[in-house]
């Protein structure tokens, strides 16, 4: 028998995972593989307590894949989806919470008037509103540049508990503040801002579920937790507007009619839910041999470390933003869209510089990461993935807002009245005999408008389904194939509902012809189809085209670029829809998706290209 070394000797498994054996004959290091490798891992097997660091991870050694691997990646991944589906709902239910707020300010003006805010009416009032999901947006875009880091800093299980945590948050804020019909717009503004730690769950949770499975496998496992995780979106616009519809005592500003409506609702429908998924992740997840530190407490001060500096990069892109609001760039729509662009840029300098004021050991481990930075397709791949999920996250924020604006409102010259109703000319209502105010081309709500909360649910509910398929049928067929093919649906898509949002903003009324509200839903279904289907492909290509210790941080750092869509598109919309145009929007982000469309073709399909197959 062969000397032992004194020192063990660490195997690199998947993702910096590390087996510590001793150096010792064929033999025993054969029957070492085979037998205490295993018996290591098993401690971390189970439901009942199972151990939280793993002695060893290597997914692509089969025998220890087979015996425990499996069970313990399925049990991670079962107690990650939950806290994936609270970080959507909770970043994303913003977007439902201001049509509710629209729709009561409208019954009565007095109603959230948000007077801090300078009372904004009519359009802009609906624009401010815009500002909400664009806030969550700009945070959770942030937040995820340092979770792109945190499962190697903290350790999966750490990370994945105490964002759930922090889920809860914003959801109390929210209830408290919204029951309050006079609440100052910028108490919502903190609530939306600390909501973007849900946005931020995605960059972490994708990366750690990534160390768990083998690369034949990576499309189907972060398409099952990136897809299912994804419908936190449709679960907050589906159950939101029902909890908001329901309540007891009717908001009533006195001397005006009663209003109906309970948005504090959409805050306490997510309270419980992140509080029982942090005490799923707390007691199911594990954390891999060589992430964190050696112990859970220093792991969790990194952890809210890197965590609190990315609120305080997001804090100074929203206060930019609310500070700059009357500057005189903002006084064209061009002006206004590079004014949004300079914001993402400010937060996102502002948190790679912070992530370098972190403790030592994090940013150490963060070096080591890094490497990512010097890579080309690590910036193909992020342009590729704003398609993707740039566009689902932005079309989310916008989609249940986008029906009500373009088809829950008429415009007439008419008589508002001192007690807050539009009442439009004819019928003998004239501007001599107008007790009020009269008002040329002014938008009033639909009597006909179509119930959007019906269907708003329905496309982020279709991507997030369709996501796990796209990283099947990427796993079968390649991913950079299925990518373009969506492309090209994409493209089609997007085009087509700007032609149709043009020809219906210039309506008089736009429920005229209820054609046009289905071939509306239907196009943004199909667009919230290929852009999930892309999802699941793009992180398939991700996680074979780099080696698997980079493949994690490149999944986050590219979500994290993308995820600024759910600032940016929802603005972008809101600028339009201001200066009348919201058809522009459509066609901007189609003309991107024909770049991309040639970008995936010259790099990873084209004959000769550099990365073949992926």
């Amino acid at each position: 028998m062969a000397d032992v070394e004194e020192h063990p000797t660490p195997i690199i498994g998947r993702g910096e995972s590390v087996i510590t054996k001793k150096t010792t004959t064929e033999d025993e290091e054969t029957a070492l593989d085979s037998g205490d490798e295993i018996a290591l891992i098993k401690e971390s097997q189970g439901w009942k307590f199972p151990k939280v660091k793993l002695h060893a991870w290597d997914p692509e050694n089969e025998k220890q894949w087979e015996a425990t691997g499996k069970f313990i990646a399925r049990r991670n991944l079962l107690a990650s989806i939950p806290n994936l589906t609270c970080g959507f709902g909770v970043w994303l239910v913003w977007s439902v919470i201001v049509t509710r707020i629209q729709k009561m300010h409208d019954q009565d003006v007095n109603v959230y008037p948000f007077q801090d805010w300078g009372s904004p009416q009519g359009k802009a009032y609906r624009s401010t509103l815009f500002l909400l999901p664009a806030v969550a947006g700009l945070s959770g875009g942030t937040l995820r540049i340092p979770n792109s880091f945190l499962t190697q800093v903290a350790g999966g299980r750490n990370v994945v508990f105490s964002t759930s945590i922090l889920l809860c948050i914003p959801m109390i804020m929210a209830g408290i503040a919204l029951s309050d019909p006079n609440c100052p717009f910028n108490l919502l503004i903190a609530a939306a801002l600390l909501s973007g730690v849900g946005g931020g769950a995605f960059a972490s949770s994708m990366s750690n579920i990534s160390f768990y499975y083998p690369k034949r496998l990576q499309g189907m496992a972060l398409g099952y937790n990136g897809g299912i995780g994804n419908l936190g979106v449709s679960i907050s616009q589906l159950l939101a507007p029902l909890l908001m519809s329901v309540g007891g005592t009717s908001i009533m500003i006195e001397g005006d009619s009663p209003v109906s409506g309970w948005p504090a609702n959409a805050g306490w429908l997510w309270f419980p839910l992140c509080a029982a998924s942090a005490i799923l992740a707390f007691f199911f997840m594990s954390n891999q041999p060589n992430h964190g530190e050696k112990t859970n407490l220093v792991s969790l001060i990194n952890f809210y470390w890197m965590e609190a500096f990315g609120f305080l990069a997001s804090f100074i892109g929203v206060i930019t933003l609310i500070q700059t609001r009357d500057a005189a760039m903002l006084n064209t729509p061009a002006g206004q869209v590079i004014h949004k662009f300079l914001l993402v840029l400010l937060a996102c300098a502002c948190e790679h510089v912070f992530m370098m004021l972190s403790p030592k050991k994090a940013r150490d481990r963060v070096k080591k990461q890094v490497v990512i930075f010097k890579r080309k397709h690590t910036y193909v791949m992020t342009w590729l993935y704003i398609m993707c999920f740039g566009s689902f996250i932005g079309y989310s924020g916008s989609f249940p807002k986008l029906i009500v604006d373009l088809f829950g409102y008429l415009t007439a010259d008419g008589c508002l009245q001192t007690a807050g109703d539009f009442v439009p000319a004819g019928n003998g209502m004239t501007s001599d005999i107008c007790e009020g105010d009269w008002k040329v081309g002014y938008d009033y709500p639909n009597p006909n408008a179509p119930n959007g909360s019906a269907v708003a649910w329905i496309g982020a509910a279709v991507g997030s389904l369709v996501r796990p398929v796209g990283g099947i049928m990427a796993d079968k067929y390649g991913g950079a194939k299925m990518t373009n093919l969506a492309i090209i649906w994409c493209t089609l898509a997007a085009f087509g509902q700007g032609a149709l949002v043009q020809t219906v903003s210039q309506m008089e009324d736009p429920t005229s012809n209820k054609a046009y509200y289905g071939l509306f839903i239907f196009l943004f279904i199909n667009l919230f189809a290929c852009c999930g289907f892309m999802n699941g492909t793009t992180f398939r290509t991700i996680g074979v085209l780099f080696p698997p210790e980079e493949a994690g941080p490149v999944l986050g750092w590219s979500s994290a670029i993308a995820s600024y869509g759910a600032f940016v598109i929802p603005v972008m919309f809101g600028i339009a829809l201001q200066a009348g145009n919201p058809q522009i929007t459509f066609y901007c982000l189609g003309g991107y998706y024909v770049t991309c469309f040639f970008v995936n073709f010259w790099y990873y399909l084209r004959p000769g290209c550099e990365k073949p197959g992926v």
